[in-house]
This record gives C-alpha cells, structure tokens and sequence, in this order.
C-alpha cells in the first residue's frame, strides 16, 4: 500500500475520535456552538443564571474603575491579550476590520459622523416608548441603563426629561473633554 492511501486510511479512521472529542486547541466545540472567549463570555453565562448577583457585581465593578481608571483600562488590556492568546486568528480579523473601519472613517469623516449620529437616533428612538421626543428616567432606565446612570449629569435644565439637545450638548462635552487642548 503506497504511502497517500496509508494516510488516507489513518484519516477516516481517526476522524471519529476527534469529532467525538473536538480537534485539541480548535476554536469551536464539538457541538458546533463558538466558546465564550474572555470575560463577556463567561460573564453573559453568570448573568443569565443570576441576574441580581451579576447586576451587584457590575455595579460594584463600575463603582471600582471610577476609583481607578488606569487599572481598569489595564485589565481590559490583558483579556483582550489573553484572548488573542486564545483565538490568534479572532484577534487579527478584528484587529484587520477595526483598522479597515479606522481607514474609512480617516478617507471620509463626515460619513462616520452621520452613520454614528444615525446610530445614536435610532438608540434614542427605541428609548423613547411614549414618542415624545424627550427620555424619562424610566424610559433611560429601561431603554439605555448607561444613559441612566448619568441622567442627572445631563438633564441640564432639570426637568426631569432628556431631549436630543441635552444629550448631544453632554456628549460634545464629555468628547472635548477626553481630547487634548490644541495648542
């Protein structure tokens, strides 16, 4: 028996153990459904067994990476190192889709502002359940639990209401005050 019906032979005898098994260090289980990577994943399991413990561990989290920023950004850097560990080829195709998404917006900016500003509409349109043009507390709650967090921030004239000026008044704001003075 020549060498190529050898191998042959080996494969279709070996194939049902590793699909018994799962190819040892492949990305997808042997069931065919994708593993969680990193925290989210792991995370998004945690939450659907126990919401109420997840939301308090979230909160708690939150409340940890006010207090300190940098170590935040730091961990958020090593899981998404850890990850890539994990799944090199994940990694470098989003690392190729964030850079080509960098390129369009860099090539046409104003295109990137309104696909955002569309994105941000469509957001605020969802929320606002009762249609009229301006978010409750509840419906911030509800509709957008991060803009609820900072409800009282921006609702500027205190009337307990958020309108699409206030929002893009406090997101201008918030934008110019992560960028760096020009000098």
């Amino acid at each position: 028996m020549n060498t190529k019906k050898l191998l042959l032979v080996l494969a279709i005898l070996a194939a049902p153990a590793f699909a018994a098994e799962g190819i040892p260090g492949a990305t997808v289980a042997a069931d065919g459904a994708k593993p969680p990577y990193g925290y989210h994943g792991a995370m998004g399991e945690a939450c659907k067994a126990d919401p109420e413990k997840c939301r308090a561990q979230m909160q708690a989290r939150q409340e940890a990476c006010k207090a300190d920023p940098d170590k935040c950004r730091q961990e958020r850097v090593a899981q998404r190192e850890k990850m890539c560990a994990q799944n090199p080829e994940k990694c470098k195709e989003m690392k190729a889709r964030m850079e080509q998404r960098r390129a369009q917006c860099q090539a046409d900016p104003e295109k990137c502002r309104k696909e955002h500003q569309a994105r941000a509409d469509e957001r605020f349109r969802k929320a606002d359940t009762d249609n009229n043009g301006a978010l409750s507390r509840d419906e911030a709650e509800k509709g957008n639990p991060r803009l609820a967090r900072h409800f009282d921030a921006i609702d500027a004239n205190k009337d307990g209401q958020l309108s699409r000026e206030e929002l893009d008044a406090a997101r201008k704001a918030h934008h110019n005050a992560k960028r760096p003075p020009k000098v």
